[in-house]
């Protein structure tokens, strides 16, 4: 049996966090500051941004 790969670990986030998520990639492009309601939204983040975008299951 294979093991997954780590971002296959992962559940899918909920609507809200990916919109604030895909916010916040809008935001570091332009070059913006991107601010974090919550610890959870900020650890979701981070998760998110480390992850590469071409690994990741559609």
């Amino acid at each position: 049996m294979a093991v997954p790969e780590p971002h296959e670990w992962v559940d899918e986030p909920d609507p809200a966090t990916q919109q604030a998520i895909d916010e916040a990639r809008e935001d570091l492009a332009a070059g913006r500051s991107v601010i974090c309601t919550s610890d959870a939204a900020f650890d979701a983040l981070l998760h998110e941004l480390s992850m590469d975008p071409h690994s990741k299951a559609s």
